[in-house]
């Protein structure tokens, strides 16, 4: 089983996806992905300023500073994005696992490596006062740190796949983690997920024969 996550900028769906790695025994992928890509000859913040974006600005330009040729004269998200496909894809075919972003749900269906999607969210004043707990902002520029990361993700995910970023159909599970907390959230999706993995008719199952 692969289980994609999506998730809106404070909504906990880090912790979920954690945690419910952790209740399955699986390994769990996130920043990793970054970890892996350093060892290319590119600057980490350079990657991680590229990571969930789509190209804009100066990085748009060309960029020939990464030791594979294939991979020179292309703009530093669009590399990312090449990597990062490929790690999804190298480690998804392993076996099973829960990997956190990064289209990685789109990746795996063009891939035709089957998976199970899901979205967190949560209701904005939520997000907002947990990026106020977390990072001791005050109300307004935690409200605009969620504000401008939700709009990252949702260009970045439009812009690399052909579906639309929170839209209900775009995933096969969608939750509120704001309304049963991030132990419960990942309960909650454990038990659906063990439950399916028994029954032959589930998403899963059904991706694996059309595969």
């Amino acid at each position: 089983m692969v289980i994609c996550i999506g998730r809106e900028f404070g909504s906990g769906g880090h912790d979920v996806g954690f945690k419910l790695a952790e209740m399955l025994g699986i390994p769990y992928y996130d920043k990793k992905l970054i970890d892996d890509m350093e060892g290319l000859g590119m600057d980490r913040k350079l990657i991680e300023k590229a990571d969930e974006a789509k190209a804009s600005g100066f990085l748009n330009t060309p960029f020939y500073g990464v030791t594979e040729a294939r991979l020179k004269g292309m703009n530093i998200n669009d590399i990312v994005y090449q990597l990062q496909c490929e790690w999804i894809c190298e480690n998804a075919q392993k076996g099973h696992c829960v990997i956190v972003g990064r289209s990685a749900d789109s990746v795996c269906e063009h891939a035709g490596i089957p998976y199970v999607s899901v979205f967190i969210t949560s209701p904005f004043i939520n997000r907002v006062e947990k990026e106020m707990a977390d990072h001791g902002l005050s109300e307004r520029d935690a409200a605009s740190e969620v504000v401008k990361a939700d709009k990252q993700r949702r260009s970045y995910y439009n812009y690399y796949t052909d579906k639309e970023w929170a839209s209900p159909s775009s995933y096969d599970i969608c939750i509120n983690a704001g309304v049963y907390g991030i132990d419960e959230t990942a309960k909650f999706l454990y038990k659906l997920l063990v439950d399916e993995l028994d029954n032959k008719e589930n998403i899963y199952y059904k991706r694996s024969e059309t595969y």
